[in-house]
């Protein structure tokens, strides 16, 4: 391992050990932060396969905890669309900067919300059926684009009422499904080569530190406790955004 791969690989254990306990976030803290240690199509290349490791644990190891009927009714039908929708996109947009910092406040004004209805205990804001297929459909447009989708994804499931483990296990079954399907298109257009390999391999590393250490996490906490971690997770990621 090259010590300029070790900030990196540092960060991949950090991020997908946030994932791991939260079921999503890697994307978002590997993203912002990855972006200032290598270009962006690179750095997408490898966080792709990454999260299919992190992903693939968790979900065959909670498989029980599944919710399919959400899985496959609510979520996979529209976030596919938008992920298609997202990918043919993501290379004719002039300035994508403007894209990130729009996510960004949203996200921002989402989690704050939220975060302020958890901590005085106040009913959970419940959207139209519009608003939320709305939601996730753009979700899958973000994903697409920077493989970020996981704000507008929970609140588009805002209206299922999963409690924490169905919720974990669920969302890890999406970014399975939906990053196996970009890997894919990524290995097509040829962005596995050698050099990323050899990178990927290198990464890879930090993957079981990540997981043993989010598994803890998540055994240790309780459902509000779960849900102030995972708004105050959106609303820490969404400022790096909103900002550029």
């Amino acid at each position: 391992m090259t010590l300029d791969m070790l900030p990196l690989v540092l960060l991949v254990a950090v991020a997908y050990g946030v994932q791991t306990a939260s079921g999503f976030g890697s994307g978002l803290i590997l993203v912002t932060l990855g972006a200032h240690l290598m270009d962006l199509p690179t750095l997408l290349a490898l966080i792709l396969p990454l999260s299919i490791l992190q992903t693939g644990w968790i979900a065959v190891r909670h498989r029980a905890s599944v919710d399919t009927r959400v899985l496959t009714r609510r979520i996979l039908p529209w976030m596919g669309s938008g992920l298609l929708l997202g990918y043919l996109i993501s290379g004719r947009l002039a300035d994508m900067a403007v894209l990130k910092q729009a996510l960004g406040v949203l996200v921002v004004l989402l989690a704050g919300r939220e975060l302020w209805r958890v901590q005085r205990d106040a009913p959970p804001a419940v959207g139209t059926p519009v608003a939320s297929i709305a939601a996730i459909f753009s979700a899958g447009i973000v994903h697409g684009v920077y493989a970020t989708g996981g704000p507008l994804l929970i609140y588009g499931l805002g209206r299922e009422d999963l409690d924490r483990a169905r919720f974990r296990a669920t969302v890890t079954v999406v970014w399975l499904v939906l990053n196996l399907a970009l890997v894919t298109t990524f290995a097509v257009e040829g962005r596995y080569t050698t050099e990323v390999l050899t990178q990927l391999a290198v990464l890879s590393v930090g993957i079981p530190f990540g997981v043993v250490a989010g598994e803890r996490v998540f055994a240790g906490v309780s459902e509000r406790t779960f849900k102030l971690g995972i708004y105050g997770l959106l609303l820490l990621a969404g400022v790096p955004l909103m900002l550029g």
